[in-house]
């Protein structure tokens, strides 16, 4: 059983690779990456790093034409076809569009560049994706009985001038010349040690089908047989489509010793369309296909024009359908750690100490998201809210640990900053706990629940956000997975994708250290932005013993740049209270008029100076 997956539009390398291990931790054993002809101006070099990065994770590699010459499938736009007008398609109504002939040499010559500079790159093979003629709507034509091509190359192939209607004949014509260019592409990539892929439009009729499939699958060279029935595009039921044409590219593929292989979409699709995308799958092993891929990664949640709100979940179900095995990236166990307990005791504290380097860019990788969470947090707590932790094991101890800090050293209130922790191990299962406890907090629209989870699947948490979901809170999951079940029911996600651990499922070690570095990242910027700091001092810190009262007085010192004396004397006119202390002392009011303004001011020192909040 193979499965496999699409991956484009990112180009640096550090962001693949941590990709490319999400892929392999959830089972899959391949993935497609797209070549665009940007790639091959600019991206020659950067294109060998992502290969190898994805051998890196025993991923096998195909490599697609994206876009190329607008005779591929794919978003990607076509520099060729701007430099060589001349070359391009010609309307039955003698326009000439921006889509290169099949039939030119030029064309033909430049493909086999790509495919050279494809194979340099060390794809296991090129994946020749929905070869044709082109769509009108493609290139800008509304009418979709438009059809090409009419140009001075065909007419040399055709034996003559081809007619202005699509007659029989010239149907016959375009369907031979799409053949031989693609018998041209495979002989190539033969002859130099490369395999190829054919990916067939799930048609055998009409302006774009090719009848005899075949003629396809007996081309020289030829690895492997695909097609892609992606029915929402077609117009066509599910489970029926999906079944007619795995039938098909099997039989075919059998016929002529080739290998099948099936694609099945992920992108453009909603919660509702899953059941029909698991029935999909099914349909595809009932008739023998056991090599199936999707397009394209997270959903393709990355493009506007392809995702849905709902890709995080049919990301999750797409890849537990096709691995067959539930999601959980992080207890994947590397091949490459097969001997770990075989190694000395210095290179495994080497070992652990590199995999922990690791997590500091899969946390910055998060920036973003992490920081509209924080000001959807401080946005709330602004007006009263509460920030409330939820987590199990490892996740609801690093959540605790968090929250207890927030007062002694940010001067946070009792209640303002909480966390729910399941109890003990079986406690991580029981949903019904976290909606319950959740529930005895009363929770509203100005109070923010933070789940965390490394696997993004633990019921305690899951029941947590349902809960907050009904009370109108805002939900926030944290999670070492992207598109989890968690984020399915969160309003924002932070995920940082630290890939499988040393020790299979052990998210103490990575996954940990990203949590505990997100979460201070939550309560340390939250408490800064609702002015609980001062020039980067704590001058909240609870004075609870000797430490933290000397630790006050230097802060409000370096603060003020007050003597002792005076120092001495606003705390203790503050009864202790250094934020108190240093509004007196900047503002020059006495204790209750400097804890009037800081009441006022929300708790902001700044604010309470005038200095904003």
């Amino acid at each position: 059983m193979s499965a496999g997956c699409s991956y484009f539009g990112v180009r640096v390398p550090r962001h693949v690779r941590r990709d490319m291990t999400d892929l392999a931790a959830r089972g899959y054993t391949g993935v497609l990456h797209t070549f665009s002809e940007n790639d091959l101006a600019y991206y020659r070099g950067t294109m060998v790093e992502i290969v190898a990065a994805s051998h890196a994770e025993g991923l096998l590699v195909q490599a697609s034409p994206w876009g190329l010459g607008r005779t591929f499938g794919g978003e990607a736009e076509s520099r060729w076809v701007a430099f060589h007008p001349e070359e391009c398609q010609v309307l039955d109504d003698g326009r000439r569009v921006a889509a290169a002939c099949l039939n030119s040499p030029a064309y033909r010559a430049f493909c086999r560049e790509w495919a050279d500079w494809a194979l340099e790159c060390g794809v296991d093979a090129i994946f020749w994706d929905e070869p044709a003629w082109v769509v009108p709507r493609h290139v800008g034509i509304d009418d979709p009985a438009r059809w090409t091509c009419r140009c001075r190359h065909c007419a040399e192939r055709f034996g003559g001038e081809l007619p202005t209607e699509l007659t029989p004949e010239a149907q016959t014509f375009r369907e031979a010349s799409v053949i031989d260019f693609l018998r041209e592409m495979t002989a190539h990539v033969a002859a130099r040690g490369g395999r190829s892929t054919i990916c067939l439009l799930p048609a055998t009729e009409g302006m774009h089908g090719l009848a005899d499939w075949d003629a396809v699958a007996s081309l020289p060279g030829l690895a492997t047989l695909a097609t892609d029935p992606y029915w929402k595009h077609w117009g066509e039921p599910a489970e029926t489509f999906v079944r007619r044409f795995a039938r098909l590219v099997r039989e075919v593929a059998e016929r002529h010793g080739v290998a099948a292989q099936l694609w099945l979409p992920s992108f453009g699709l909603s919660r509702e369309d899953v059941p029909q995308l698991e029935a999909a799958v099914a349909a595809a092993r009932e008739e023998g296909v056991d090599d199936l891929w999707t397009w394209g990664y997270e959903a393709c949640r990355h493009m506007s024009a392809l995702a849905t709100e709902d890709a995080p979940l049919v990301w999750e179900a797409v890849s537990a359908a096709l691995t067959r095995r539930p999601q959980q990236p992080t207890e994947a166990a590397p091949s490459r750690f097969a001997d770990l307990d075989l190694r000395p005791t210095r290179e495994l504290v080497r070992l652990l100490n590199e995999e922990d380097a690791t997590v500091p860019a899969a946390v910055a990788e998060a920036h973003d998201a992490l920081a509209t969470a924080i000001d959807a947090i401080v946005e709330r707590m602004r007006r009263g809210g509460r920030l409330v932790y939820v987590g199990a094991g490892t996740s609801g101890l690093i959540a605790a640990l968090d929250a207890a800090e927030c007062g002694p050293t940010f001067g946070s209130p009792p209640g303002e900053v909480l966390a729910l922790v399941a109890d003990g191990e079986a406690g991580e299962d029981d949903a019904a706990a976290a909606r319950e406890r959740l529930g005895r907090l009363a929770l509203g629209p100005d109070d923010s629940v933070v789940a965390v989870s490394a696997s993004g699947s633990t019921p305690f948490a899951l029941g947590a956000l349902e809960a907050a979901r009904e009370a109108g809170a805002l939900r926030v999951a944290v999670t070492c997975v992207r598109g989890s079940a968690l984020a399915a029911l969160a309003d924002l996600e932070v995920a940082t994708v630290v890939g499988p651990e040393v020790l299979a499922g052990s998210t103490r070690l990575k996954a940990g250290t990203a949590q505990k570095l997100v979460l201070n990242a939550i309560s340390t910027v939250t408490m800064i932005r609702l002015g609980r700091t001062y020039g980067g001092l704590m001058i909240a810190v609870a004075p609870e013993n000797e430490k933290l009262r000397a630790r006050a007085r230097r802060n409000v010192a370096l603060a003020s740049g007050a003597g002792e004396e005076q120092v001495a004397e606003a705390l203790a006119a503050a009864e202790g209270d250094a934020r108190v202390a240093l509004v007196s002392l900047l503002a020059r009011v006495d204790a209750a008029e400097a804890r009037a303004r800081l009441e006022a001011a929300g708790g902001s020192v700044r604010g309470a100076i005038g200095g904003g909040a």
